[in-house]
């Protein structure tokens, strides 16, 4: 005897089918908006520049020799090595000042909480009124920082602190670092919160000293957060431009033109914008390589 099985397929209806594909593409149209916005906003205009650097300016194209004459420019070069100068100056200073606050803050007492709102005020100041704070307060002449530090014996005449070559890009670096501290403050004080009580508290029973425990537990709790607010230094120290150039316009003497102050002055001040496109897409094409360097690292110390 001969059994045949039927198997019974269901069909699903063209409606409910159309519904199941519309539900599949509701996710990817919630974020086209913002793929358009990006690409209106950032990948465009980038895209513009960047091919704009291979004409001159009259519209000619002229190929790579914007690029050949970057190459043999010194004041681009100083201007890059100047950068890279800030970018160690004004990274160490916000990082020791960020981990020193984000530490004190850290402290279970009875003003932590009011004392870590007055640490985020530097913050809420814009670049521009914080400028002109600064730069009132730097006066040789009238200026509070000169007549403080003559008061207190520190100096014995006025110091240029923004018109002296020496001492001009170690001013601009200390006003950077007041004015965005806060953030590494946060960042930092959010990750020291995140480490396990439990740690410090085995640290403790074996007998471990602050020290022990910061360099053994907070350090590589942290080493992730950290190394992110590194890259993101770096990027935002190549890109800053208002403090430094309302401060001193890139001088005395060039002494603090990055090379954003560098693209901005060859574009607006000298009327060159195809070389300054140029100076932009160097820039971007070495913080690209920053950028492949600093995740093959993490990916190379995480295996």
């Amino acid at each position: 005897m001969t059994t045949t099985a039927t198997k019974t397929v269901e069909v699903q209806p063209y409606g409910r089918r159309l519904v199941q594909r519309r539900g599949q593409l509701f996710p990817y149209a919630l974020i086209f908006p913002l793929v358009g916005i990006i690409l209106f906003v950032f990948v465009y205009p980038l895209g513009t520049a960047i091919r704009l650097s291979f004409f001159d300016n009259r519209g000619a194209f002229v190929g790579l020799e914007n690029y050949q004459t970057l190459w043999g420019d010194g004041k681009f070069w100083h201007s890059l090595l100047l950068t890279v100068r800030y970018t160690v100056i004004y990274g160490a200073g916000i990082f020791a000042v960020g981990f020193a606050t984000a530490l004190f803050a850290d402290v279970k007492w009875r003003g932590a909480r009011v004392m870590a709102i007055l640490l985020t005020l530097p913050y809420a100041v814009p670049d521009v009124a914080a400028t002109l704070i600064w730069k009132w307060m730097l006066d040789p002449q009238y200026g509070i920082v000169n007549y403080a530090a003559m008061s207190l014996g520190l100096a014995d005449f006025p110091m240029g602190w923004l018109t002296n070559p020496s001492l001009a890009l170690y001013t601009v670096s200390a006003v950077s670092v007041w004015r965005l501290f806060p953030l590494h403050t946060l960042v930092i004080l959010a990750g020291l919160r995140s480490v396990p009580a439990e740690l410090y508290e085995a640290a403790d029973m074996d007998g471990a000293g602050w020290l022990r425990k910061f360099s053994s537990i907070t350090l590589p709790w942290l080493r992730n957060i950290l190394s992110v607010l590194v890259l993101l230094t770096v990027i935002w120290s190549f890109q800053r431009f208002t403090i430094l150039y309302l401060m001193t316009g890139g001088g005395p003497g060039r002494a603090t033109e990055t090379v954003v102050i560098g693209v901005y002055r060859t574009a607006f001040d000298y009327l060159n914008k195809s070389y300054a496109y140029a100076m932009g897409s160097v820039v971007l094409l070495i913080l690209l390589v920053l950028t492949g360097m600093y995740f093959f690292i993490m990916r190379k110390s995480e295996e």
